[in-house]
């Protein structure tokens, strides 16, 4: 309950108007996220897929949902969802969910890269080159405009 407000709270206070290009960063951040993957024994296997295996252990459900990839993957989905979505913008909070799915997808760089999975490697990188178009056009300063 008092995460749900703390949300609701800092969505409606601290919001600027989005730019365009951050809606359409947001929804290209949406897509390249669903086409990571993770390559194990010559099978794809995306983003959606290990959800879904995860979900669908025979474990209890409590164990399955505290899975780190379930919670802020889904959790980080449905902001970038949220945040492409509205007229106006809390850049922090979107900013925390984008590093949050950085950090996710980082993490399966770095596998593929130890385990030389250079197909696993080349799935992430849409992402990667999504993250730093949000960076470079969430933080540009123009000329005579205050960084919010």
């Amino acid at each position: 309950m008092y995460f749900y407000l703390y949300i609701r709270t800092t969505m409606v206070r601290k919001t600027y108007p989005i730019s365009r290009a951050i809606h359409f960063i947001n929804i290209a951040l949406w897509l390249t996220f669903q086409g990571c993957g993770f390559v194990w024994k010559n099978t794809i296997t995306t983003v959606i897929q290990l959800e879904y295996l995860l979900l669908s252990e025979h474990q209890s459900l409590v164990t399955n949902l505290s899975h780190p990839l379930i919670i802020l993957g889904v959790l980080g989905q449905i902001l970038l969802l949220v945040h492409a979505f509205r007229r106006r913008w809390n850049r922090g909070l979107n900013t925390l969910t984008v590093s949050v799915l950085s950090l996710l997808v980082a993490f399966l760089v770095l596998v593929g890269f130890l385990t030389t999975q250079w197909t696993m490697v080349g799935m992430q990188l849409p992402f990667l080159i999504c993250v730093c178009l949000y960076f470079y056009f969430a933080y540009k300063k123009t000329e005579g405009e205050d960084l919010r």
